[in-house]
């Protein structure tokens, strides 16, 4: 099981969603008006007092520093590309792990000073779940100068100043061109084309498919039927979401990968960056992709974990994935969005991402696990039930 509670065979998932613990949010740590200490701020304050670290000043701490990111794709790519290009710069050595399952108990269940990896990616909901338990090191921004391109959307993402946002993606349409009845625009096609059918959605947990329904529903701006605790809208979305010819929920790429290929299902809604690398690997089926202009994101915040010994080449280490050259390097071998409002995407990326701060602000409902998490379990079980209706 991943993050969104799926088994994944060399695809990513999205947030860590296997506990059903859910606590208020308890950071009260002094926030400026977008709930959240300025950046920018805090490190022109630091760069005022001399405070700031040189950003070739890496190493240092307790052995080779470990890095935990997603398996597959992802692993590929850091282990092939950023690692050989962070310890030729620095002469420092990294091991690369990858991780769908588990992350946070692998930190809860370690001794307080022995954490299974200095260093970990997490997204909306695993971040807000393990800042509940303290596996996570504040960030020191003095030792993250690069934190100062990162795109507001971004920083806005969590309620937290524990993870710094690295890299991003959307959801979108991945389809057998070869067979699929319509032509993938909006999300609102699955309700307005009469032509489309067999859809395949994720199954596992609620946030994807959910949301994308927000979007169709169009209640509210920018999911706000379901974001906004005082006019949370449910009804109206599953509502939506009955009218939408799907023809499977899925539980784990290959899931919806043999779906695609024996023609259960046409389409089905998936990671952009995924179904690129996918597509080129598989010819047994003509895979297609398509984004609608408003759709689902996610962002991947790398997180410190609580006790390491290696929290200063940590911090640099997220530091030096900021860099707008790491950046672009990470963009020409991966399709995913980059946190860095300076790095070059390739033409691939531009034409399918929101790149610039305004488009993904203005496109992208990003998951926000913060402002759902109370109400997160009982939205969970309406999915499930819906899910054995629409079966039934």
């Amino acid at each position: 099981m991943n993050q969104d509670g799926e088994s994944r065979d060399g695809e990513r998932g999205a947030d860590d969603e296997q506990s059903s613990q859910v606590d208020a949010v308890t950071d009260g740590v002094g926030r400026g008006e977008t709930g959240r200490t300025s950046r920018r701020g805090f490190l022109a304050t630091a760069a005022a007092t001399g405070a700031l670290a040189l950003a070739g000043c890496v190493g240092g701490g307790d052995g080779p520093l470990t890095v935990s990111t997603w398996s597959g794709t992802n692993l590929g790519v850091f282990r092939e590309t950023i690692k050989p290009l962070y310890e030729e710069e620095t002469g420092d050595e990294i091991e690369v792990v990858g991780n769908w399952e588990n992350i946070l108990g692998q930190v809860r269940q370690s001794p307080a000073d022995d954490p299974p990896f200095d260093l970990t990616v997490g997204s909306a909901r695993d971040h807000y779940l393990g800042k509940q338990d303290g596996l996570w090191e504040s960030i020191r921004y003095e030792n993250v100068p690069n934190a100062d391109s990162i795109k507001s959307t971004l920083t806005a993402n969590i309620e937290s100043e524990d993870g710094v946002p690295v890299a991003y993606g959307i959801m979108g349409y991945a389809y057998n061109a070869d067979a699929i009845g319509f032509e993938p625009e909006s999300w609102g096609d699955l309700v307005t084309n009469e032509n489309a059918e067999n859809v395949a959605l994720p199954g596992a947990y609620f946030l994807n498919s959910v949301i994308m329904a927000a979007i169709v529903a169009d209640e509210a701006p920018m999911a706000e039927e379901l974001y906004a605790e005082d006019a949370r809208d449910v009804d109206a979305i599953f509502e939506t979401m009955g009218e939408m010819p799907i023809s499977k929920f899925y539980n784990g790429a290959a899931d919806m990968w043999t779906a695609i290929s024996q023609g259960i299902a046409d389409a089905g809604q998936y990671f952009f960056a995924y179904t690129v690398a996918k597509a080129a690997e598989t010819e047994e089926t003509n895979l297609g992709v398509s984004v609608p202009e408003r759709t689902v994101g996610y962002v991947d915040h790398y997180q410190v974990a609580r006790g390491t010994g290696n929290r200063t080449q940590a911090e640099e280490f997220i530091d030096f994935l900021l860099r707008e050259d790491v950046q672009t390097t990470y963009a020409e071998a991966f399709n995913l969005g980059m946190a860095n409002e300076n790095a070059t995407h390739p033409e691939r990326t531009r034409a399918e991402l929101p790149i610039a701060n305004d488009d993904l602000e203005e496109n992208v409902v990003f998951k926000q696990y913060d402002r759902i998490a109370e109400a997160a379990p009982n939205l969970n079980e309406r999915f499930k039930q819906f899910q054995t209706e629409y079966q039934s």
